[in-house]
């Protein structure tokens, strides 16, 4: 005869039918509050639109509407974008992280990256903040189409890089507000200097320009340093095995 001891005579925890509810890591937690509270206030200055509030100088209604456009699509792919990077959101409800995903994708990356290229080419602080507003925005459609084509291929470790890069420029033009005060200190004490000679507005231009590509380069960065120390190097795909499905074992 079999003795079957009950799981609470041997001292053994009991696991409750109802799966435990995990609290998004630290990090991510961190990275939305961060995203959302600077969404919330770069989009105030535009609810409702008025052209006399916007914080950038806009060169005529068309200017100004494209303007409106982006910043609210970008919105939308500032607070849907730091749920796809919670574990399990991803795990345990795979369809709300899909649709969260598209979400991201169709009304915030995609629209706004569009809205974007001429927002960049009308921008009123100079060639070289034109140049890294339009980098950002290539960048930033580019990164996000490959990130969807992965996942349609079933590729989920690619799509995981590409989603990390992809949203690395999604939170630039929020980290490149946090660099004006560094350009402001290291040109404001040269406007009187040869460098400038005065020229508020050259100086005015370089903040901006600097400020731009301290937040594209530098995120860029950050997140190729934590694919490579998370994930590592993606391993060679031949011509033969490309088709594959490969197995993810980092979700």
């Amino acid at each position: 005869m079999t003795v079957t001891t009950p799981p609470h005579a041997t001292g053994a925890p009991q696991r409750s039918g109802t799966p435990h509810r995990r609290r998004p890591p630290w990090p991510i937690t961190v990275l939305g509050v961060v995203t959302a509270a600077m969404a919330v206030y770069l989009i105030s200055a535009y609810v409702p639109p008025n052209v006399a509030t916007s914080r950038i100088p806009t060169r005529g209604t068309l200017h100004y509407d494209l303007l409106v456009a982006h910043v609210f699509t970008a919105t939308v792919a500032s607070f849907t974008g730091p749920a796809q990077f919670w574990p399990w959101l991803r795990g345990r409800h795979p369809a709300v992280h899909r649709w969260a995903g598209r979400a991201y994708f169709f009304a915030g990356v995609f629209p706004s990256a569009v809205l974007a290229i001429p927002v960049a080419v009308m921008a009123p602080f100079g060639a070289a903040n034109q140049a890294a507003l339009g980098l950002l925005d290539v960048l930033w459609l580019a990164t996000g189409i490959a990130g969807y084509r992965a996942v349609r291929r079933r590729r989920y470790a690619d799509h995981r890089r590409w989603m990390i890069r992809n949203f690395s420029l999604t939170f630039g033009a929020i980290a490149s507000r946090f660099w004006i005060p560094v350009m402001v200190l290291l040109t404001v004490p040269q406007s009187s200097s040869a460098a400038y000679n005065s020229d508020q507005i050259a100086v005015s231009h370089d903040i901006a320009s600097g400020s731009a590509w301290l937040g594209l380069a530098v995120n860029l960065l950050l997140a190729e340093l934590y694919i490579q120390r998370r994930y590592g190097v993606p391993p060679h795909r031949s011509g033969k095995a490309a088709g594959a499905a490969p197995v993810d074992s980092h979700r």
